[in-house]
């Protein structure tokens, strides 16, 4: 059955570009991809891009492609410019004053990736005076050839609340508890959720996600940590046996004095 608005699905990519009858990854879910591709990021969360049909930021080629598509389908399609990244724009490429970057904190080098008024471009060219930065995206006027794979649909709130705990938190679905009944829900984890780096920025992450995933009105995050603690009535009885044993032992040394002193 087609995917509809609202869906939310599990899917892998990869995007590659096409030039001169080559082709190069760009950008990929897999790891073993960009490993193989030689743009493998050790910072990068790898694995299956979650998104909203109708909802999340897709390329049009995408977007077109998976409306189209069942759970389990892979497809490769080609994507023109117009259904990627877009034509190059000239309007894009800005003229700035050196000494305007310099008083930045910006060295102006060709190549150099920058960040002015919040948008991402790359230095292309330097004179005595200016430096020409191209705000336009990388892949502006590229054709792409994209592989598309819908590996599942999250149908209800516990299956979208566990799948993404699990993500943000590498801890595996089974270990993970998730109720939701009547707009609330309750996600118990386990204790070993310590260990994660940078937990508070992880569960704000997470708490995020899930927001944005489900509707929810309200959701308790539970965590316990047992203690182990011996009972009153087994630490007397330890300490008896303790006691009963040094005794044992005097007793013990005792007689084999007294015998040493009757055999000399």
């Amino acid at each position: 059955m087609p995917l509809k608005d609202g869906d939310v699905v599990l899917l892998h990519y990869t995007i590659k570009v096409v030039e001169d009858g080559e082709e190069k990854v760009y950008d990929t879910t897999k790891e073993e991809v960009a490993k193989k591709a030689g743009i493998y990021d050790p910072n990068k969360r790898y694995g299956e891009a979650v998104i909203v049909i109708g909802k999340s930021k897709l390329l049009d080629a995408i977007e077109e492609t998976i409306r189209e598509m069942d759970v389990g389908e892979k497809r490769e399609i080609i994507a023109p410019p117009e259904k990627a990244y877009g034509p190059r724009r000239d309007d894009l490429i800005i003229r700035v004053p050196r000494k305007q970057l310099r008083r930045a904190g910006i060295p102006p080098v060709r190549g150099r990736e920058v960040e002015v008024q919040g948008r991402r471009g790359v230095i292309t060219l330097v004179t005595e005076r200016f430096a020409y930065i191209d705000f336009n995206h990388p892949l502006a006027g590229k054709t792409l050839k994209i592989e598309i794979e819908i590996v599942k649909k999250l149908e209800t709130d516990e299956e979208k609340i566990a799948y993404l705990a699990s993500r943000w938190l590498g801890i595996p679905e089974d270990k993970i508890k998730v109720e939701a009944n009547d707009g609330e829900a309750t996600l118990e984890l386990p204790p070993d959720i310590i260990l994660v780096k940078d937990l508070e920025t992880v569960i704000q992450a997470l708490l995020n996600d899930i927001y944005e995933l489900t509707n929810l009105k309200k959701l308790t995050v539970k965590v316990e940590f047992p203690f182990k603690r011996e009972e009153a009535s087994e630490k007397e009885e330890s300490s008896e046996k303790k006691e009963e044993a040094q005794e044992a032992n005097v007793e013990s040394s005792s007689e084999e004095g007294e015998k040493t002193e009757s055999q000399g």
